[in-house]
């Protein structure tokens, strides 16, 4: 309990959780009396994504976050005796998923930062035939997203394979270059998977989606038939309703904001040392000469970043999560000003 408590005095940026989208008032409505007593209807949150997005409702499933999608997706395509396919390092959650549905564990390499390794990953998917072929656009720990044409590639070899091709799109909100979501909701054997925890800032309501073409509406059959009837709480299902019919404006603003936070932060990690590339979600990765230092030395300033300490493919890799808000931009900045020049051993 003492650690748990302790940690609400630190500056939390290594989780990218959003800004709340909700303002007092509109969570006040989405915990009231009316909505704790009544049974979920995620349905009702089902049309609204339809609208939305401009789809058939038989097209979506809410779920309680893109978590609760994938895992979804790995128990009811991806059983015992089959396989699935991703780049890492990546979300950890294709992992977990994959061990407790059973399911073989493949993986190839994406340096963060680098080009999609798009001949190796379509080569595998050939020689493996995976049940489910998975990227993350942007992906996470990089930030860096998958070109029209790599997709393309990937749907195509998915379909020869006969494997699923999942598309995680839970950073894409804020990425320059939406137009893969269209492509993707078009392309037949593609599932794509979301969250309202980044963008809308709702991840302690645990509120997200599944969704794919009209002509592939029995995979989100299968997904429903794979977890339980109320996975989504009725706050939740109220939460995510109200940041889609009420908070356009305030969504737009604060993903514009992250967009020029990821700018200055980019420049601000490299004019320490640290090697940078562009990213396309919430974050900023870059790579660092000793990342237990870099981030024990933030932690003495009072804030949480991510590292990931024995993992060979991230190593010296630290992410960073743009705060979203002028007075915590303002903390973090003057945090790295005052941390001294990397030294490079090579």
């Amino acid at each position: 309990m003492g650690a748990a408590m302790e940690r609400s005095d630190w500056f939390k940026l290594d989780a990218n959780e959003g800004v709340c989208a909700l303002d007092a008032e509109q969570l006040a409505r989405v915990l009231s009396p009316e909505v704790a007593r009544r049974y979920p209807r995620a349905d009702i949150l089902e049309a609204d994504l339809a609208g939305y997005f401009g789809v058939d409702p038989r097209q979506v499933i809410a779920t309680a976050g893109a978590d609760d999608a994938i895992e979804r997706a790995f128990r009811a395509l991806a059983g015992a005796g089959a396989s699935v396919l991703t780049t890492t390092p990546g979300f950890v959650e294709f992992l977990d998923a994959a061990k407790r549905a059973e399911a073989a564990f493949l993986s190839v390499r994406k340096r963060p930062g680098a080009e999609f390794p798009i001949e190796e990953f379509c080569g595998s998917i050939a020689a493996r035939k995976p049940a489910l072929a998975i990227v993350a656009t942007p992906d996470n720990p990089a930030g860096t997203t998958l070109s029209l044409d790599d997709f393309t590639h990937i749907a195509e070899a998915c379909r020869a394979a006969g494997s699923v091709f999942l598309l995680d799109v839970t950073y894409l909100d804020f990425a320059d270059d939406r137009s893969i979501f269209a492509r993707a909701l078009a392309t037949p054997g593609v599932l794509l998977t979301g969250s309202f925890s980044k963008s809308r800032g709702l991840a302690g309501f645990r509120a997200g989606w599944a969704m794919t073409s009209l002509e592939n509406a029995g995979l989100i059959d299968k997904l429903r038939e794979a977890g339980p009837p109320y996975s989504l709480s009725s706050p939740a299902i109220e939460a995510a309703r109200m940041a889609l019919a009420e908070c356009e404006a305030s969504y737009r603003a604060f993903v514009k904001r992250i967009g020029e936070e990821r700018v200055i932060l980019e420049k601000a990690l490299a004019a320490l040392g640290a090697r940078t590339w562009p990213s396309q979600a919430n974050f900023v990765s870059a790579t660092v000469p000793d990342a237990a230092a870099f981030v024990a030395a933030m932690r003495k300033e009072g804030i949480l970043i991510r590292y990931w300490p024995g993992n060979p493919e991230a190593e010296g890799l630290v992410r960073i999560t743009c705060p979203g808000d002028e007075a915590g931009f303002r903390r973090l900045r003057d945090a790295l000003s005052r941390m001294e020049a990397l030294s490079w051993k090579e």
